[in-house]
């Protein structure tokens, strides 16, 4: 555990003089507010100065001091918390703020714990932030704002331009056709064809694509096509698992799979562009300083490289959309002077100038929308002399303006969300994974690869997949 007390040396003095004299003005003491949150590296470091800024302006005029802690990582947090709640031996007591995902919020809410924002806000305060960012939180009632949004992620695409450009010039391959899932399988077909007929062995072309999160290509795309897999609805699940929608997905990752277009080894799609296992993935912004600038293959040569972060595909005749993920901030249920306190800390948070500085050098993007432009980013910068990493400056191009254009969209808690994720998280990646080491071992007995893939992509297999996957999300609500 990491722990920050951010108590400028006037503010201290001011503290001190106040528990001297409590009797006499009790109300003239500081409000001290705890925060727990899961930030750790450059992102704890930027954030702890944020932090101890507002204690020696904003927090000495109004007479406030915030302290925050690092609990570690976001499970650490989380077991932090509930080890409060049930007073377990050692733990802390609850802070005032605390770093929360929505189904941990919406956990909270249930046990009417946290505090509801929208009073605190004005109303033209409350639609300052992106709509998509503060829709997440309202499950507290009509237009409620149970999680504050301080920082939020969402998902682009990162193409190794060193590798795309031979493969490109040779087959007239173009980045638009990574607009579209459709295009996307499409262009790894051709790759895998391109690398396979570069030897004599046949069947031995290279993936293109992976991903990092499989529910989020899930949950976006079954939405995108009107039939979302499942969404909360007054705290219960409700599920839409529409069979054409479901294949329309399985289409464009189940096959594209098992024929070697995509792969998913390492811990991170980051790590299998590293080793030069594939030339794109779908990821989170917040990972984009960990872009890879250096390939090492399998026989230890190392090769520099270049890439480029083009906006996350749709499926074709769909709106666009992405996926608003990251945590918020709730607020646990106090008194009217620390509550008020709290909130007066998140709103200087947010506020253009702090977001801005928070996010762009953490690779996470501004919450709101006076600060969603690459211009206002930029010129932060380039006024105050600091340089604005080159990686998340091409990351913060691409997101902003699908914050600006995609509908941003997230589904709302429910009990056992986290339970109905992992369902469609794991069910069909399993299954490919499976079924295309079978299409490897036919292919090293000699097979072609539409004769071994012939074997997998039956509908026998979809309706199994289907059936399965759909008894397990209704087994949750049982």
């Amino acid at each position: 555990m990491k722990r920050t007390v951010v108590l400028p040396v006037l503010m201290a003095g001011t503290f001190t003089l106040a528990a001297c004299s409590r009797a006499e003005a009790p109300d003239d003491r500081p409000v001290h507010i705890t925060m727990w949150n899961y930030y750790n590296g450059e992102q704890k470091e930027q954030f702890d100065q944020l932090v101890q800024e507002f204690n020696d302006t904003v927090g000495v005029d109004e007479k406030i001091i915030v302290e925050t802690t690092s609990k570690g990582s976001v499970t650490e947090l989380q077991d932090a918390v509930y080890a409060s709640m049930d007073g377990k031996t050692g733990s802390d007591p609850l802070p005032d703020l605390c770093s929360a995902y929505a189904d941990t919020a919406y956990d909270l809410y249930k046990k009417d714990l946290i505090v509801d924002y929208k009073s605190f806000l004005t109303d033209e305060e409350y639609d300052s932030y992106v709509s998509g960012y503060v829709e997440e939180g309202d499950f507290g009632g009509e237009d409620s704002m149970m999680i504050f949004p301080v920082a939020k992620s969402s998902e682009v695409l990162t193409v190794n331009m060193t590798a795309w450009e031979p493969f490109a010039e040779e087959t007239g391959a173009s980045l638009e056709e990574l607009s579209t899932w459709e295009g996307l399988a499409k262009t790894a077909k051709a790759y895998y064809e391109w690398t396979d007929a570069k030897t004599e062995q046949p069947g031995d072309g290279q993936a293109f694509f992976g991903r990092d999160s499989f529910a989020n290509y899930m949950l976006i795309g079954s939405h995108q096509l009107g039939h979302a897999v499942y969404a909360g609805d007054q705290g219960t699940m409700k599920t839409d698992f529409d069979k054409e929608t479901m294949r329309r997905l399985w289409d464009n990752y189940y096959e594209p799979y098992i024929r070697g277009y995509y792969l998913e080894e390492g811990k991170f799609r980051s790590d299998d562009l590293k080793t030069g296992r594939i030339i794109a993935y779908a990821g989170s912004t917040s990972g984009a300083a960990y872009t890879p600038e250096q390939v090492t293959y399998d026989d230890g040569t190392t090769q520099e490289i270049t890439c480029s972060m083009p906006p996350l595909p749709n499926f074709e005749g769909t709106d666009a959309c992405a996926v608003q993920q990251g945590a918020g901030v709730v607020m646990f249920g106090s008194d009217e002077k620390t509550e008020k306190a709290a909130v007066t800390f998140l709103k200087w948070l947010t506020q253009d100038s702090q977001n801005v500085r928070f996010s762009a050098a953490s690779g996470y993007l501004p919450v709101k929308k006076s600060a969603n432009d690459m211009k206002e980013i930029t010129d932060y910068f380039k006024e105050n002399g600091k340089e604005l990493n080159p990686k998340l400056e091409a990351m913060l191009d691409t997101a902003i303006a699908q914050v600006n254009q995609y509908e941003l969209y997230t589904a709302k808690p429910f009990e056992h969300a986290n339970d109905a994720r992992k369902v469609i998280d794991r069910t069909m990646p399993e299954l490919a994974k499976a079924n295309r080491e079978q299409v490897l071992a036919l292919l090293a007995e000699g097979s072609s690869l539409e004769d071994a893939v012939a074997q997998f992509d039956t509908a026998e297999i979809f309706e199994e997949w289907y059936e399965d996957t759909q008894n397990q999300l209704e087994n949750l609500t049982d």
